[in-house]
Parts: C-alpha cells; structure tokens; sequence
C-alpha cells in the first residue's frame, strides 16, 4: 500500500470506521511476517511485537494525528525491531523475585525519574522508595493486569495459554491488554513516587 491508501485507512478510524484498519493490520503482518521470523525465530514474539507496534502505530496517527511516515512499512518494521530489542533488554534485566524484576523494568526501560528526590538520600533509600511505590502500583492494578505482568517476568506459561483463562477472545486483544497494563503501572508508579516524596518533604 502508498503512503496514500495508508492516509485513507486513518481518516477512515478516526471517523470510527475500523475496518480498513483491520484490513491493513491483516495485510501488513503477512508481508513482513518472513522478516519477524527471522528476527525473533519464534511465531508467537513475531506476533506479539507486532500487535505492540501497531497498537503504537494506532496511537501516533489515528489517536493523536501525527504526519505519517513516508513509508508506513519499512516505519512498522522499524517499530518491531525496537519493540524486539526493548523486549530483549527487559528480559536480561530479570531479577530473582518478581518485584525487583518489575521495579528494573519499569524504572529503567520507561525511563522513569528519581532525580526529584533529594541528593542526600542514599542509594538504600532510594531502593526502598522504588520497592514501595511499585508494590502500592501493582496493588492498584486489576487482577488481570497483575497475572499478565508477573508471568511475563516468571515465564512460567506462554501468554496465549492466558488467553481462555483470562476470557480474551483472540490473542491482539491479549497482547493489547498487556502492552496496556505496562502503561498503566508506569502511570501509577509515578503517580505513588510522587505522594511518597511529598510525604518525605512533610516530615522533614
């Protein structure tokens, strides 16, 4: 498809018609399918970094109506290649446990600031800070949102095997859900950091 057929397909889901999109969802994943095996060598990380760049892609020109790239393709491409390299990234930061796992993903790979906190604070408190408001985040989430994430973390069953137990209909709604809950918990993390250190300035 041009750039032009591609600028249609976005008027068209802005004006609440999807259908064109889902067409071109279907389209695109087929012709670059061979270079994402190649990638990843694995169907279902083909497939889920996929879904995450094209649930982006809907985000930057359907949701907040960006100029489109002159080569939506080769642009979608790019974004799985990224997406694929952030997966790898998070996955060799694993930790033991599940929380500082977590809390090495979230602060490190979404670039979330502690600059605020005060430089006489030792690396220890610091930590702890982080701990706390990632385990307050993840107490805020639905329990959905909380099993998607530490199983991505424990590896303990492949995420389409989530798929009838947590009632998705098909696996993009799955891998959508997740790409979601991050977004979410990096929200709340930010949003728990900042009472936390309110609270810090208060008793001081």
């Amino acid at each position: 498809m041009d750039s032009i057929d591609v600028k249609y397909i976005i008027e068209c889901a802005q004006k609440g018609n999807e259908a064109p999109f889902n067409t071109f969802f279907n389209l695109t994943y087929k012709k670059i399918k061979p270079k994402l095996l190649s990638l990843t060598n694995s169907l279902d990380d083909s497939q889920e970094i996929f879904i995450i760049s094209m649930q982006k892609f809907w985000e930057r020109f359907v949701i907040n109506q960006e100029n489109l790239p002159h080569n939506s393709t080769g642009y979608i491409v790019t974004m799985c290649k990224n997406a694929w390299l952030m997966q790898k990234r998070s996955k060799k930061n694993v930790l033991i446990s599940v929380e500082n796992s977590l809390a090495n993903q979230v602060f490190k790979s979404q670039d979330i600031e502690v600059d605020s906190i005060e430089e006489s604070q030792t690396t220890e408190n610091i930590k702890l800070l982080r701990h706390k408001a990632l385990i307050e985040a993840l107490n805020m989430l639905s329990d959905k949102c909380r099993l998607l994430i530490e199983n991505e973390l424990n590896n303990d069953r492949k995420l389409k095997d989530l798929q009838e137990e947590l009632g998705f209909k098909n696996y993009q709604a799955l891998v959508q859900a997740k790409y979601n809950c991050k977004k979410r918990l990096v929200r709340k993390v930010y949003e728990v950091i900042e009472k936390l250190e309110e609270k810090q300035k208060t008793k001081m």
